[in-house]
């Protein structure tokens, strides 16, 4: 997870993640002006900074399975975040989705059940009724060793040249209870013809009921810096067949 917070292009938060199962630890926040001091935000905290008015740009990570009639509710680690015509459920790290999946209601047979993992950048768009509205800028597969090595304070480390040791104790602690969770993963790219599905479900029908105040959030001359920049590296193309899940038959 990388979260920036911005006003203008030099002040503001850069949030992220070590991509490690700890509600508590996984988290960093550095302020932009002052790039060598660090502090350890919770997963409480967080979830509150996506659902404020304060302007963001996210990098979350999206899970994608073959399995039409997942129950997205029954997620448990997982977060809601507002897009313009739908609620999709987004995960701060990989390793929250390989988590996630031990609580999830699948109802393929474990030997059908297929899944990927997507990187995805969102950017805030606007306010509605008070509650941030996301805009999705681009999304990438992810590989099972791509998935399991995301380091997201990679990104964190360029924008502010911090000097983050990842060889000290603890890096080796999460490293192995990373190889604990991801030693089992089989996921994705499987047969071209395989139609994936997003855990997500429509807004158009309370629209149509309930007139919404919009406020737009202005851009700055400098946000598309911040997608170019994590982006830079990642030229991969994402083919898949995405559909709303059909959860109110």
């Amino acid at each position: 997870m990388l979260i920036e917070t911005y006003d203008d292009d030099k002040s503001g938060s850069i949030i992220f993640s070590k991509n490690k199962f700890d509600f508590l630890t996984n988290f960093v926040i550095v302020d932009k002006l002052i790039p060598d001091i660090t502090n350890i935000i919770d997963y409480k905290e967080i979830s509150t900074l996506l659902n404020n008015s304060v302007k963001k740009n996210l990098i979350l990570y999206r899970l994608l399975t073959n399995d039409e009639n997942l129950d997205p509710f029954t997620s448990k680690i997982g977060f809601f975040l507002k897009l313009k015509e739908k609620i999709e459920i987004v995960y701060f790290d990989p390793i929250f989705i390989l988590k996630d999946l031990e609580h999830l209601k699948i109802r393929l047979p474990k030997d059908e059940f297929r899944f990927k993992i997507q990187q995805v950048g969102y950017r805030s768009k606007s306010i509605v009724d008070y509650s941030v509205i996301y805009e999705e800028y681009f999304c990438i597969d992810l590989s099972d060793e791509e998935a399991k090595n995301q380091n997201d304070s990679i990104f964190a480390e360029t924008m502010l040249s911090l000097k983050i040791n990842s060889e000290d104790s603890s890096n080796k602690e999460i490293n192995k209870s990373k190889q604990d969770i991801f030693k089992n993963i089989q996921s994705e790219f499987v047969e071209k013809d395989v139609e994936f599905y997003n855990l997500e479900k429509s807004e158009s029908f309370e629209s149509k009921y309930n007139p919404k105040r919009e406020t737009k959030i202005a851009e700055d001359i400098g946000d598309q810096d911040f997608f170019s920049r994590v982006t830079k590296n990642k030229n991969k193309k994402t083919e898949y067949k995405s559909s709303t899940l059909k959860m109110f038959r």
